[in-house]
C-alpha cells in the first residue's frame, strides 16, 4: 500500500518536516537522462522520474516506496472522481499539423496520422525511430492557458502493437503543466512546479517536480541520508521556501520519490504516484494498448492556512471511467508561493537513452481545461 507521510513539527511560523515511513532559445531541446534504481529499508524499490529535457544537467535517480493500490481495482489513496464544471481552457483536435495557428509553439510540429483516430481527420502520431529521444516527425510542444489552481486533462491515447516504451524502469516523458511563475520557455525539468502525466512500462503515472524551491542547506536523498541540516535532519528548521516534493523531507501521500544533485548545487527534487500494475497492456481486453482508451487527469493545488501550505492538493488519473490513481493529500506549494497556479501545458515526447526500436503512440481528441467541462 502507498504511504502516507504526515508527521511534520511546526516551530514558531516554521516547519520541521521528518521523513517517517510506515509500510515503507528553448527548454524542450535540452536533454537529461534519468533512471537507475535504489533500494531502502523498505521491502519494495519504485523508480523516480528521472531527468527530463530542461535546463542543468539532469540525470536520473530511482525512489523508495510502495506500489500505490487501494481506492479502486487499479488505483490508490483516497478514491474520487474528478470535480465537475469546469471550463475549458483549449481543445486540440489534430486533424491537421498547422499547431501554431491554434496556440503551440516552440517549434510546434507533428505527424498527422490519417489511419488512426477517434474522430475527424486524424490524431497525432509520436514516431520514435529507434535510437531517437523524441518524435522523429516533432510535437505539438507548447500551449500557454488562463493561469488556474486546478487543471484537467481528457485524451485519446493508444500505442502501436509493438510499443515497449524506453526498455527502461523510467521515461517516456509525455505531457506536463507547468506552472504560472516561470518564462514561457522554462525548461520544464527545473522549475518551481512542473506535473508529469506519462505511461511508464505500462503502467499509470503521475508525478511532480520543484527543483527549482529546494533548500540546499538540508537535503533527504533517496537513499535517506543527507546532506547538510547542521548534521541533523531531524532537528533542521525549514522554512516556507523548500521543496514540496522529496529533497526537503516528505509530507502527504506518498509512492516513489526521486532526489539527486544535478550539479552546481541544485537538485533534482520529484515524488510520483503509479498503478500497481500495467494498465496498457500486450493483451486483448480492457487495457489492450493498441485500442483507444478515454484518459483523463487531474491536479488541484493545495491550500495555504496560517502561513503555511497544507497537504490537500489533489490528483486523479481516470481510464475509460475507471480511477487508477486518485489522492487528496498531496503538497503542491507552500506559502513562499501561495497563489502558484499553471498557464502551461507542454507536449514534448522524449526518451532519456533513446527509444530501443522503431515504434509509435498516438493522441487525439485533446481537451485542457480547470476541471471536468
Amino acid at each position: 500500500m502507498a504511504r502516507t507521510i504526515t508527521t511534520f513539527v511546526a516551530c514558531i511560523g516554521v516547519a520541521t518536516l521528518v521523513i517517517a515511513c510506515d509500510d515503507e532559445p528553448s527548454g524542450s531541446t535540452s536533454s537529461g537522462t534519468g533512471g537507475g534504481t535504489t533500494s531502502s529499508s523498505s521491502t519494495t524499490t519504485s523508480t523516480g522520474t528521472g531527468g527530463d529535457g530542461g535546463s542543468g544537467a539532469n540525470q536520473g535517480g530511482s525512489a523508495p516506496g510502495g506500489g500505490g493500490q487501494g481506492g479502486s481495482a487499479q488505483g490508490g489513496g483516497s478514491a474520487g472522481a474528478i470535480p465537475g464544471g469546469g471550463t475549458i481552457l483549449f481543445q486540440e483536435h489534430f486533424d491537421d499539423a498547422n499547431f501554431s495557428a491554434r496556440g503551440w509553439y516552440d517549434g510546434a510540429n507533428g505527424t498527422i496520422s490519417s489511419t488512426e483516430h477517434v474522430s475527424g481527420g486524424g490524431s497525432f502520431e509520436c514516431a520514435f525511430a529507434n535510437g531517437a529521444q523524441s518524435c522523429s516527425g516533432g510535437k505539438p510542444a507548447r500551449h500557454l492557458f488562463t493561469a488556474s489552481e486546478s487543471v484537467y486533462l481528457s485524451m485519446y491515447l493508444k500505442f502501436s502493437a509493438n510499443w515497449v516504451g524506453s526498455g527502461v524502469a523510467y521515461h517516456p516523458h509525455m505531457f506536463h503543466f507547468i506552472n504560472d511563475l516561470e518564462s514561457d520557455w522554462v525548461g520544464p525539468s527545473h522549475t518551481r512546479l512542473t506535473t508529469y502525466t506519462e505511461v511508464v512500462n505500462g503502467r499509470a503515472m503521475l508525478a511532480l517536480q520543484d527543483g527549482v524551491n529546494v533548500d540546499t542547506n538540508c537535503v533527504l536523498l533517496n537513499n535517506d541520508s543527507f546532506v547538510g541540516c547542521n548534521g541533523d535532519f531531524n532537528t533542521y528548521n525549514f522554512t516556507e521556501n523548500r521543496s514540496v516534493c522529496s529533497c526537503n523531507g516528505l509530507m502527504g501521500d506518498l509512492d516513489g520519490r526521486d532526489c539527486f544533485s544535478t550539479g552546481s548545487n541544485t537538485y533534482y527534487s520529484s515524488r510520483a504516484w503509479r498503478t500497481p500494475s500495467a494498465v496498457f497492456t500486450d493483451t486483448s481486453g480492457p487495457y489492450d494498448k493498441t485500442d483507444w482508451h478515454f484518459v483523463e487527469v487531474y491536479f488541484e493545488m493545495n491550500s495555504i492556512s496560517g502561513g503555511v501550505g497544507v497537504a490537500d492538493g489533489k490528483i486523479r488519473w481516470v481510464q475509460d471511467d475507471e480511477v487508477l490513481i486518485s489522492y487528496d493529500q498531496i503538497l503542491m506549494r507552500t506559502n513562499a508561493h501561495a497563489t502558484l497556479a499553471f498557464d502551461q501545458f507542454a507536449m514534448l515526447p522524449y526518451i532519456g537513452p533513446g527509444s530501443p526500436i522503431a515504434q509509435s503512440f498516438f493522441v487525439d481528441e485533446m481537451t485542457v481545461a480547470t476541471a471536468r467541462p
